[in-house]
Parts: C-alpha cells; sequence; structure tokens
C-alpha cells in the first residue's frame, strides 16, 4: 500500500463561506499550473452537508499535475476535503462554525531519495512554491507538509492547545503564530518569509527546500544575458 504526504492548508468556515473558501483554493491551483477541469469541476460542486448522515469530506482521487516553478511539474496522487466542528458533537447549523481542511496528495516514494527517508532536492523546491502560494492566500493557520503519522497534528495544537505543534516536515505560517512554536526543537531549521517564518526539519532534506528555490533562482539566466548568448 502506497504510503502518502500531503500539503495541508485550512480556513474557519460555516455555510455561507464554504463555497467562496473553495473557490479560492481553486484559483490557487490554477495558479498553480493545474489545467485538469475535471479537478477544477470537482472542487466547483462540492456542498456543504445538508443533514448530519452526509460525509463531512470528499477525496479527488487521481491524479494531477501541478506546474508551480517555469519547467518544473509535480504529480499530486489526489486532493481531499474534509471538515472538521468546532462542537464535540456535529450538529449542522447554518452558522455552525468549522474548519475546513485542504490537503494536496503526494506518493512518498516519488518525492524521496531511493531507498531513504529524505525527500529530493527537486522535491523540495517545487513543494515550497506550492507552499508560498498557498500561504499568501490562506492565512489563518499555515501551510504544512507531513506524513501521515504527522497529519493535522501542527492545525490541532493551534487550534485546540493539544498535542506537538512541531509535527511536521517543512511549514510556512504567520509570524502571530509564534507562540504556539516559541520553543524550538533540536533538528529543525528556519528562514523568513515575507510576515511568516518558514521551517524544517532538516535531516529530512538533502537540500533545505527555500536554499534549493532561492540557488535555482540564482542560477537562471536573466534576460539581458540570455539576449547577449
Amino acid at each position: 500500500m502506497s504510503e502518502y504526504t500531503q500539503i495541508q492548508t485550512y480556513a474557519r468556515s460555516d455555510q455561507h463561506t464554504f463555497s467562496s473558501i473553495l473557490r479560492k483554493y481553486r484559483i490557487v491551483l490554477e495558479r498553480l499550473g493545474c489545467d485538469d477541469q475535471q479537478v477544477i469541476e470537482w472542487l466547483s460542486q462540492l456542498s456543504w452537508p445538508t443533514s448530519d448522515d452526509d460525509s463531512f469530506g470528499d477525496i479527488y482521487a487521481s491524479p494531477f499535475i501541478l506546474s508551480p516553478a517555469a519547467e518544473k511539474q509535480i504529480t499530486c496522487a489526489g486532493l481531499a476535503v474534509s471538515l472538521f466542528m468546532v462542537s464535540p458533537v456535529p450538529i449542522l447549523e447554518e452558522t455552525q462554525p468549522c474548519w475546513v481542511g485542504l490537503n494536496l496528495l503526494f506518493e512518498a516514494e516519488e518525492l524521496r531519495i531511493d531507498g531513504l527517508s529524505t525527500y529530493q532536492p527537486e522535491a523540495g523546491e517545487i513543494l515550497w512554491h506550492i507552499m508560498r502560494e498557498l500561504a499568501s492566500s490562506f492565512r489563518e493557520i499555515g501551510v504544512y507538509f507531513t506524513d501521515e503519522w504527522q497529519e493535522n497534528r501542527s492545525w490541532r495544537a493551534i487550534t485546540e492547545g493539544r498535542g506537538e505543534a512541531w509535527a511536521f516536515d517543512l511549514a510556512i505560517f504567520p509570524r502571530e503564530l509564534s507562540k504556539h512554536f516559541s520553543v524550538l526543537p533540536a533538528g529543525f531549521q528556519g528562514t523568513l518569509v515575507a510576515q511568516d517564518f518558514g521551517f524544517a526539519q532538516a535531516n529530512r532534506w538533502s537540500r533545505l527546500p527555500w536554499v534549493e528555490a532561492e540557488h535555482n533562482h540564482n542560477s537562471q539566466p536573466t534576460h539581458e544575458s540570455s539576449n547577449q548568448s
């Protein structure tokens, strides 16, 4: 059975804002190079559950391509949308607050160096581009790249005060959330990203994603040098 990793982000929602959140997410995916109309239509057709018997989420289980960086692509194994009710008992009301979880799924084996738990530098660069784009649009909780064991743990630590906020391999989160990350665990390295912080478990990356992205950005020929050549 395949092991999955995911890029996770979240937005507070209710029945009235659910569609606009999905529309915003859809726009971000299009900016990231998603031109798969089946994905776009699937997101457009999701609706708020009308009874407690309805599913509180759905999964798009077919692969699709994102092209977030110049001439570089990554295959998503699928996409998951989940509803997490604030109330311990899921009672549907028009103003019932919840969190919408938005997950881009990836097959872990495709991102890692053969036989290792370390991610390829090329994968890190592309994931970083995707996460920066999402972080610019979804500002409440941040964006987290996690494995199956880490899934939703950072979100739960921030929103419920339970568990370990540092349960991720890579993250970008607003500086206003720094109180949840006040004690830096051994093995993490960080960077500044506009109004956000970025952190990674260094031993999971052959090269830190933001370092790889900056290196490749600086290595690209300028327009002027291209004309001269």
